[in-house]
């Protein structure tokens, strides 16, 4: 039965932990930001932009379109014949009746060399009441005519609208704004993903920080159960066990403000990584510990030039600046030729036929009778041109305004890179001398304590010294925390503002581990 009692409390000791893990979510950095992806409002929102500019590159196509065109017309008409219309005399009654039924369809394609081409094919069909035809021979009343026709024509810009860098500009143009959507989209991405960094590194800092209030807590109950130990020995006074007790409660006081900085983090962190209050709550407590020194590739001599080259060369931002001056440029090109005057040269041929008669076999033979047999060929120009050109003038002007508008901006995301990543830099070597002078102040701290309290136990020391080398040792160990907190963050922001913290492929973007952890590497780095 001892035996059944210890089987049954492990597989509720098991049952209960599996239970806890699945109600907790992972604070794993990389498995976050990975979620992300799905939850973040603003990727969400920047994948859509995608979409929608994508959107806009399949209507400017869709100038390009082949296009079909069909059209039927049935029409009947009566006419009363007038009194001295000779037409009376052989006819059974004064009313002439017409009807007629015309069809017509056709394809019209816009080509990307500018030209426009149009096939079309019309059959026509009339007959009436009238006993003679058209040559005053005796016929039939109602015997139809039949008249078809192809038409080919091809219309040419001479001026506005000619040649391919014109016709396909807005669609070139609109091919670079997908392309600018994207790498905004890679740039916003970014962005988020540093705010999910940086808000992980200080969750988990103020995670380590509550475990050193805690420590502390525990240093003030050890040295006030040894001032106890001395008292009841005669060898302390009791006035020093008020002082402790005093201390303790401060301790206790920190312990609770540094709880609600851990809350406060753990819900910042759930707020960048798009999760609701309920899945903020549920994170677990960090997985991930600090990047050190010797793994981040770090380097006392760094060329400050490498990393602005690779800033330059990978930064998402920039490369959207420049794919948007493009299409601008694209669309100048444009304006510029729509101040020219529209002359158009139109090239076209036909073929028709006629039969007569009321059959199917007469409607098909309409289209290869040799006798009525049409061929027309010819050309013609066309001018068009607005006096004042006042619309095309006032494009060109807003189009060359918004040119150089996309220049001023993208010049100064090239001068701010190069600010950014200096100061990056700066950041990053005064992280890294803070991180080891704090080192070495919380080691030299914590010697100093250990001393302190076998000189306390022994009579050596008094109370109040103790105390203050305990308060300078958890003020130590907090300032190491914060200096490597710094450390991760500066690498963070290198990586950002070169480009180099997140990567893209065709099946979406791609998050590295290394990338929280190391520096982008460059030809120093590697040496």
């Amino acid at each position: 039965m001892r035996y059944c009692r210890y089987i049954m409390l492990f597989a509720m000791t098991v049952y209960a932990a599996d239970v806890y893990s699945q109600s907790r979510i992972k604070a794993d950095l990389v498995q976050i930001a990975y979620g992300a992806f799905s939850k973040n409002p603003n990727i969400i929102r920047s994948s859509y932009v995608v979409q929608n500019v994508a959107s806009d590159l399949q209507i400017q196509r869709s100038v390009f379109d082949l296009n079909s065109f069909s059209e039927l017309l049935l029409r009947s008409d009566q006419y009363s014949l007038l009194e001295a219309d000779p037409r009376r005399s052989v006819m059974d009654n004064i009313h002439l009746k017409t009807n007629v039924l015309n069809f017509s369809t056709g394809v019209r394609k816009k080509i990307r060399t500018g030209q426009i081409a149009e096939f079309g094919i019309n059959y026509g069909f009339t007959n009436n009441n009238y006993p003679f035809n058209s040559f005053n021979q005796p016929v039939n009343s109602y015997l139809g005519n039949n008249a078809s026709t192809l038409n080919l024509s091809l219309i040419q810009p001479l001026a506005r609208g000619r040649g391919r860098n014109i016709a396909t500009a807005l669609e070139r143009s609109y091919v670079l704004y997908v392309e600018n959507a994207k790498s905004n989209n890679e740039y916003i991405n970014s962005y988020e993903l540093w705010q999910i960094g940086t808000a992980y590194w200080n969750y988990y800092t103020a995670f380590k920080s509550l475990d050193i209030y805690k420590q502390s807590e525990a240093r003030i109950r050890t040295v006030l159960s040894v001032t106890k130990d001395l008292v009841e020995g005669d060898k302390k006074p009791a006035g020093d066990l008020i002082q402790i007790k005093a201390d303790l409660a401060s301790q206790e006081r920190l312990t609770i403000a540094a709880e609600q900085e851990l809350y406060a983090a753990k819900i910042q962190l759930g707020k960048v990584a798009g999760l609701s209050s309920e899945e903020s709550l549920l994170l677990d407590i960090p997985e991930n510990e600090y990047p050190t020194v010797a793994r981040s590739l770090y380097k006392k001599v760094i060329d400050q030039a490498d990393f602005i080259r690779i800033a330059k060369e990978e930064r998402a931002d920039l490369r959207a600046a420049r794919q948007s001056n493009e299409a601008l440029r694209q669309q100048y090109q444009l304006a510029e030729n729509n101040i020219k005057p529209q002359l158009d040269l139109t090239g076209f041929f036909s073929y028709g036929s006629v039969s007569t008669g009321n059959g199917a076999t007469d409607v098909l033979s309409s289209f290869s009778n040799n006798l009525g047999k049409t061929i027309g060929t010819g050309a013609k120009l066309t001018f068009t041109f607005p006096v004042n050109n006042n619309l095309a003038k006032g494009n060109l002007t807003k189009s060359y305004v918004t040119l150089n508008d996309q220049g001023v901006i993208l010049n100064n995301i090239e001068r701010t890179i190069a600010l950014e990543v200096s100061n990056d830099l700066n950041y990053l070597n005064n992280s890294v001398s803070n991180l080891e002078k704090a080192e070495e102040i919380t080691n030299y701290n914590q010697e100093v304590y250990n001393n302190e309290q076998l000189k306390f136990k022994s009579g050596l020391t008094t109370l109040l010294s103790l105390i203050l080398f305990q308060e300078r040792l958890t003020t130590a160990q907090l300032r190491h925390l914060q200096a490597y907190q710094q450390f991760a963050t500066a690498i963070i922001n290198l990586r950002h503002d070169t480009g180099t913290l997140i990567d893209g492929d065709n099946k979406g973007f791609i998050i590295d581990q290394n990338a929280f952890y190391t520096i982008p590497e460059t030809l120093d780095t590697k040496r």
